[in-house]
């Protein structure tokens, strides 16, 4: 955004007329201010000459040889315009000045010969001078001629030659170049009212004239044409009148000159008014030719496959619900982005309907991607414009036309609906300012930097202004009081929380380091999933807690169950495993009816299937023993989702149900692409952690041998194999571990028969064992097998 610091100072008097410095203390508390661009110094070294002589070029037949009289005397030039002429006052660039040549290269003029002859400066056209928009017909051959602006300032300069041409065309304005990103929030920013505020409350400057904007008085004559909205919401405030303009004369000089230097193009003067405003009150407005609206008004939004011939001349598809315009001819307005071509105004124009509307900033960007079309109304309208704004600007409208063209009359009454609003009461605490900044504020300047931004303080009770929607909780106004204040102001001061690391629970990384011993591999997925998984885990999703303001319906939900994340890696990554599969998740789990808690999830695939020994369900139950000593796994009293009714076992440690281990459901597997031989497993973390108090002890290595016996028996399932091994291991002190080394079910054993293979290891801590004093030992063990 371009803001004129002459056009501020007509509401301010700065304290320090530095541009610098008014744009570095704009940086510091508002918006950054990216360049301080000084008008017309590309003018520099470059004056009025006046063409004494002209002659023909003798080695040129398309230049000229010519005598230009300066303010450093005459000067003997080089030129190849063909509009030059004797006693013709022209734009001089004397040797040292940067121009463009033909409009592109920026080059330093030096003294050099063409064709054979010196030139000693430059006869300019207006590309090589930044002023095409002064003089658009004198482009390319044509050079500057300044007879016609010479002759508009006669009176005040009778003699211009020699005079700066950055004096003569009055290029004095310093133009700060704004960054629009830092002032988003801030729709009152987006005007230069908005910004002499600023200044005002930064403490630079001083009321010349604040801006007050009131409505003059309309005629009580109807409308030729009634306004129907079709929702009240997508266009809040409205305000619209028609006038009647005769003779229109040309825009302004001054009018002009701020339009371009703020980068806006005159295009007559109703155009140029709304222009002005949107500029000055940061209210886009538009202009349209009465004789152009053709019945009663609709505002309304579009419908599939309708489209309007924009000002721009192009034809533009228009998305569903973009917010126009419309009579009994059509689309004629794209509310808030452009308007129609069919209406615009004209310099036959003489009778014109002007209106001011507040558009829903939500329809404004969609109606911007949708089409891809910006302009500088919609990037005011997307940040939402108060209200209080359109009146504003609508009142300067009016008083502009009446200023600019005296024989403007209001025809109509004045057709409006909707309200500037009420301010909201603010509480702000002193010792909340305190808290938040870090520093001590008086009260004092508290209260004086609120009113500065326009706001009422009554006992600690703020009413911001109404061009601020902004600011709507105490937080909004404290940034503001540090804002102003100076964030320079409060001291850089070290933490004083304490920054050690927490204590970190050793039982829970021993946990995860047995599990990778096993080899698996810990993944960590999201918590966050949707319904449409948990369905497909045979899981109720409503027994999942439901995120307030979740990012889409895959994403809705908090994970009641470490499963299905693992179930989504395994569906991709499991084919690709050469060998077994297996991951495990340490990860927080949430349900209504349970506390969050910690949940350790695996989950185990093998494509090997040799007989019971490489059954999934026995390697992870294997795995989980190794990783707790103390853990027992037992016929299961509750079949958990996901598991296969006929093979689950719960996972306990004393009388604490843990979790639950479990081959998983053939429809699952089937679900997720999986092999039938997967097999899964949950527990609670913390339980099972706080069940582990058992006191670790180092122990040397043994030192004596041990001596091993295999011995293979005819099992049935019915039978636990637990219980047998608890008795077993009481009928002999010298019996170290016993170990299952194989299953086989199979011819020739009868249906539900399996042979067990359990290896018993004997060893002696003080000697040496005999093989007679372990067979002694061994019958003992093998009267129980028998």
């Amino acid at each position: 955004m371009k803001l004129s610091l002459d056009w501020i100072g007509d509401f301010v008097e700065f304290t320090d007329n530095s541009p610098q410095t008014i744009a570095d203390k704009i940086s510091v508390h508002t918006a950054e201010v990216d360049e301080v661009e000084q008008q017309g110094a590309a003018l520099e070294k470059c004056c009025i000459g006046k063409v004494l002589t002209v002659e023909k070029h003798l080695n040129a037949d398309k230049l000229s040889l010519c005598e230009v009289e300066t303010d450093q005397g005459t000067k003997r030039v080089v030129c190849g315009g063909t509009n030059l002429r004797e006693g013709m006052h022209v734009a001089f660039a004397h040797i040292g000045a940067r121009v463009k040549w033909h409009g592109k290269e920026v080059m330093t003029l030096t003294k050099t010969k063409i064709r054979g002859e010196t030139s000693e400066g430059m006869i300019c056209a207006a590309e090589e001078l930044g002023l095409e928009s002064l003089f658009p017909e004198c482009t390319g051959k044509s050079i500057i001629d300044l007879d016609g602006e010479r002759k508009k300032l006669e009176v005040k300069h009778k003699n211009s030659v020699g005079m700066s041409l950055r004096e003569f065309f009055n290029l004095t304005d310093t133009i700060l170049h704004v960054d629009n990103h830092a002032i988003t929030h801030r729709p009152d920013l987006f005007s230069h009212t908005g910004f002499a505020r600023e200044c005002i409350a930064i403490g630079m400057a001083k009321w010349k004239k604040e801006p007050l904007y009131n409505l003059p008085k309309l005629p009580k004559s109807k409308l030729p044409f009634t306004i129907h909205v079709e929702d009240s919401h997508t266009v809040p405030r409205y305000l619209g009148c028609t006038l009647h303009i005769e003779n229109a004369p040309a825009t302004p000089d001054w009018m002009k000159k701020r339009l371009e230097a703020t980068g806006w193009r005159s295009h007559g003067l109703a155009i140029d008014i709304t222009n002005y405003v949107t500029m000055e009150v940061g209210m886009p407005l538009h202009s349209f030719d009465l004789a152009d609206i053709k019945g009663n008004i609709q505002i309304r939004g579009a419908a599939k496959g309708e489209s309007i011939r924009t000002l721009d001349d192009i034809e533009r598809p228009l998305p569903e619900g973009a917010i126009v315009m419309s009579d009994n001819h059509g689309i004629f307005d794209l509310l808030g982005i452009m308007g129609g071509l069919r209406s615009s105004t004209k310099e036959s124009t003489t009778d014109i309907f002007l209106h001011a509307a507040v558009v829903d900033r939500k329809a404004i960007r969609r109606t911007i991607l949708a089409t891809g079309h910006r302009t500088d109304a919609a990037t005011v309208y997307e940040k939402g414009i108060p209200h209080i704004t359109a009146e504003q600007g609508f009142a300067r409208a009016l008083e502009l036309f009446l200023v600019c063209a005296p024989k403007t009359k209001i025809t109509s009454e004045l057709h409006s609906w909707g309200e500037n609003g009420t301010a909201p009461a603010i509480p702000l605490s002193p010792d909340r300012v305190h808290s938040l900044l870090g520093i001590e504020v008086p009260q004092k300047t508290i209260d004086s930097t609120l009113e500065s931004l326009g706001c009422t303080v009554k006992k600690n009770t703020v009413s911001p202004p109404l061009w601020r929607p902004d600011l709507r909780t105490e937080p909004d106004l404290i940034e503001e009081i540090g804002r102003i204040v100076g964030y320079s102001t409060i001291p850089p001061q070290s933490p004083v929380a304490p920054c050690s690391l927490p204590k970190s629970d050793h039982r829970t990384r021993a946990l995860r380091a047995r599990l990778k011993e096993c080899g698996y591999t810990e993944l960590l997925p999201s918590s966050i999933l949707g319904p449409k998984l948990l369905t497909q885990c045979k899981m109720d999703p409503k027994q999942a807690p439901e995120l307030a303001n979740a990012f889409g319906e895959d994403e809705s939900l908090l994970q009641p169950s470490t499963l299905p994340q693992l179930l989504v890696h395994a569906q991709k990554y499991a084919p690709l495993s050469k060998r077994a599969y297996a991951v495990f998740t340490v990860g927080h789990v949430f349900t209504e009816k349970h506390a969050e808690h910690e949940e350790c999830g695996l989950l185990f695939s093998s494509t090997v299937e040799d007989g019971v020994k490489e059954h999934a369900l026995l390697q992870l139950k294997q795995h989980l023993l190794h990783t707790h000593k103390t853990l027992e796994i037992l016929p299961s009293t509750d079949i958990p989702a996901c598991a296969h009714s006929g093979q689950c076992a719960d996972l306990t440690t004393g009388d604490t149900l843990l979790g639950h281990l479990f081959l998983v459901h053939p429809h699952i597997t089937r679900t997720f692409d999986l092999p039938e031989n997967t097999a899964a497993a949950y527990f609670h973390v913390n339980a099972l952690l706080a069940e582990d108090t058992i006191q670790k002890t180092v122990k040397p290595l043994p030192v004596y041998p041990a001596i091993t016996y295999d011995e293979t028996v005819t099992r049935t399932h019915t039978d636990s194999v637990q219980k047998l091994l608890q008795n077993i291991t009481k009928q002999s002190s010298l019996l170290q571990h016993i170990d299952i080394t194989n299953l086989y079910e199979g011819k020739p054993l009868k249906k539900g028969q399996y042979n067990l293979t359990l290896r018993f290891t004997y060893r002696a801590e003080d000697r040496t064992l005999r093989e007679e004093d372990v067979k002694k030992e061994h019958a003992k063990v093998m009267k129980l097998l028998s």
